[in-house]
C-alpha cells in the first residue's frame, strides 16, 4: 500500500536526517582517530627532542666543567708567577 504523498515526503526527510546524522558521527569518529594518531606522533617526536636536548645539555655541561678546570689551573699559574716574581 502506498502512503500519501505527504507521508512519503515525511519519510524521505526522516531518512535524509538519519543519513546526515550517521555521516556526521562517522566523520567525527574519523577526526578523533586522526587526532589521536597526530597526538601520538607529536608525542614521540617531543620525547625524541627532549632526549636530544638532554644529551646536548650533558655535553655542554661537560665542556663548561672542562673550561672551569682549565681556568682554575691558569689562575693558579698566574697567581704563582705574580707571587713568586716579587
Amino acid at each position: 500500500m502506498a502512503g500519501s504523498p505527504l507521508e512519503d515526503v515525511g519519510n524521505a526527510v526522516k531518512d535524509a536526517a538519519y543519513v546526515s546524522i550517521g555521516l556526521g558521527v562517522i566523520a567525527f569518529q574519523r577526526l578523533q582517530v586522526r587526532r589521536n594518531e597526530l597526538t601520538k606522533s607529536l608525542g614521540s617526536s617531543a620525547d625524541e627532542a627532549r632526549g636530544t636536548l638532554d644529551v646536548v645539555g650533558n655535553l655542554v655541561g661537560e665542556r663548561v666543567k672542562l673550561v672551569e678546570e682549565r681556568m682554575a689551573a691558569a689562575r693558579e699559574q698566574l697567581t704563582g708567577r705574580i707571587v713568586g716574581g716579587r
